[in-house]
This record gives structure tokens, sequence and C-alpha cells, in this order.
């Protein structure tokens, strides 16, 4: 979904307060894709693919499948109920990411660790838009 595609869903929903504005919203995208793409370029040069390294090159792939699936979920399902719950195995995927690359790349942990805090804003933040957004009947 292109960022005007991005835009107009936001706008569709009720916003809990403290929600970004749409801008502080691109810099975290971009923030994530950053963080991904440094630790993914430290394990592929370190020229070392020991069980640990695989190990950690696989958890990062999940990770960033779980996002494309979690945009899926919420932006073109529309299913607030599912973005949301999709945090919960994604979150435990990023720990164990974050378990892994404290041995492998210690800054690629803290890194990933920075994004767990955010991610326990954005459980919260998923969670109020989705009773936000549920009609009552």
């Amino acid at each position: 979904m292109a960022g005007g595609g991005v835009r107009r869903r936001l706008a569709q929903l009720r916003m809990p307060p403290y929600s970004p504005p749409f801008a502080l919203w691109l810099i975290i995208g971009t923030a994530y894709y950053a963080i991904c793409l440094i630790v993914l370029r430290h394990l592929l040069a370190s020229g070392s693919f020991n069980p640990s390294v695989v190990a950690t090159l696989i958890l990062l792939i999940l990770v960033l499948l779980a996002n494309a699936l979690w945009s899926v979920l919420f932006f073109r399902w529309h299913d607030l109920r599912a973005s949301f719950i999709a945090f919960i195995p994604y979150a435990i995927v990023i720990a164990a990411l974050v378990a892994l690359l404290v041995r492998t790349y210690p800054f690629g942990a803290a890194l990933f660790l920075c994004y767990g805090v955010y991610l326990v804003y954005a459980t919260w933040w998923g969670y109020q838009l989705w009773l936000l957004n549920t009609k009552k009947t």
C-alpha cells in the first residue's frame, strides 16, 4: 500500500490519545527498516555462519515477514483485532532475536531492544485502536 493509502487508512480510524502524527509514523517505519538493515549487514558481513548466526538470521527474516503480515492484517484486511493479536507472537520473536543478538551482535541487540520499547507502546496503541473502532451492538 502506497503512502497515500496508509494515510487514508489511518484517517478512517478513531485514534487513541497519544497517537503519533503521520510524519512520525514514517520516521518510526524508517528507523525499523534501518535497524533491520544494520543487523542484517553485520550478520552477513561477519563471514561466520555458525549455528547462532544462522538462527539469528532466521529470526530476523521471521521478524520481517511478521511485520509484513501485520501490515496486511491492518492495512489490507482492515482487521484491527487480528492486527492487535499479531503483536503477541511478534513480540516473542523480537525477544528471541534480542536474546540471540546479545551473543552475536550486542549493538544489534541494543537497537532491537529500543524497538522492543517502542513495541510496548505499539501494542497498547493497537489495543486502544481496536477498542475505539469496534462497533458496539
